[in-house]
């Protein structure tokens, strides 16, 4: 038997909202309507699907097993009903509607400005949203639905998520004047090894990045500071002998700083255009990614 045909829109938002929630009032709100409304129509969909989908017993409401299940695929066909809705609207030409991207904090200071004014000119019809964001925040609201594009850094962590590299770029040393390898024109990554460094949090993925660069040779990661700033990183290499890693496009010309190579293997960190694998692509979202492949393809490396 087909139970969806007995299965209302309405019903499946609703449900994903008590999920969302996990409280009927709150999630009444939400979707604007009464509660006794919501809960009739949570009743009437569990009538359908055959099977409780919240647990009600104790004092705080939570998915059955059942539920978990089911919010994965009601997400999922909601998702593909609204990709459906915009499709049918490029169709007919209503270039409208709103465009969200996500980008990391190097993207949103530097890249996304120009670009912004000038897709703005471009196309006035188009509502823009931008959110910083970390890639691994990207890659869950590119996930959900609630990002059209990311713009961030390799490697992903998510099997949805599919890259697009658009430049590489190279990750340098960077110490004082006063540090031990302060004389060096280069250095190889294994002398890194157990060295004193300030570096991003873990929720980035250049942090990822240069870990697993680490791992490749057996040397430990010695961060004695952690930070989302670039600006304290290079405070702290100026006053102390704790050395940083940065992509060469951010690193500022500065004659209290020593600035070299790492090799042995030299440290690449690639920027990409982040998507959904199974979520529509908009006019909107394809037309903004052509003009960043056409930025990257007309300037030198990033300066974040």
């Amino acid at each position: 038997m087909n139970i969806f045909n007995g299965i209302k829109l309405r019903q499946l938002q609703y449900f994903l909202a008590v999920a969302d929630k996990m409280h009927f009032s709150k999630a009444a709100e939400k979707v604007f309507v009464t509660q006794p409304t919501l809960s009739h129509q949570i009743a009437e969909l569990e009538s359908h699907v055959g099977t409780p989908l919240f647990d009600r017993s104790g004092k705080v409401v939570r998915l059955t097993e059942a539920g978990r299940l089911f919010a994965i695929h009601a997400t999922k066909a909601l998702q593909e009903l609204d990709s459906g809705c915009t499709a049918l609207r490029e169709l007919e030409g209503l270039q409208r509607g709103t465009l969200n991207i996500g980008a990391s904090q190097s993207f949103v200071r530097k890249l996304l400005p120009p670009l912004l004014g000038d897709f703005m000119n471009r196309y006035p019809a188009i509502r823009l949203n931008i959110q910083e964001m970390t890639a691994t925040q990207i890659e869950r609201n590119l996930a959900n639905g609630s990002l059209d594009l990311g713009i961030a850094f390799e490697p992903s962590v998510m099997e949805d998520t599919e890259l697009e590299p658009i430049l590489e770029e190279r990750l340098l040393l960077v110490v004082g004047l006063s540090h031990p390898l302060a004389h060096h024109s280069v250095v190889q990554l294994r002398q890194l090894d157990d060295q004193p460094l300030v570096f991003f949090t873990k929720e980035f993925s250049t942090r990822q990045l240069v870990s697993h660069y680490f791992d490749t040779v057996s040397a430990r990661l010695n961060l004695v500071c952690e930070t989302n700033s670039i600006e304290v990183m290079l405070g702290v290499v100026t006053q102390t002998n704790v050395a940083t890693i940065l992509p060469e496009g951010t690193i500022p010309r500065d004659s209290n700083l020593r600035v070299m190579p790492i090799v042995e293997p030299e440290l690449v960190r690639v920027s990409a255009l982040l998507w959904s694998r199974h979520s529509f692509r908009t006019f909107a979202a394809r037309t903004f990614a052509d003009m960043v492949r056409q930025h990257f393809l007309s300037r030198l490396p990033l300066e974040v």
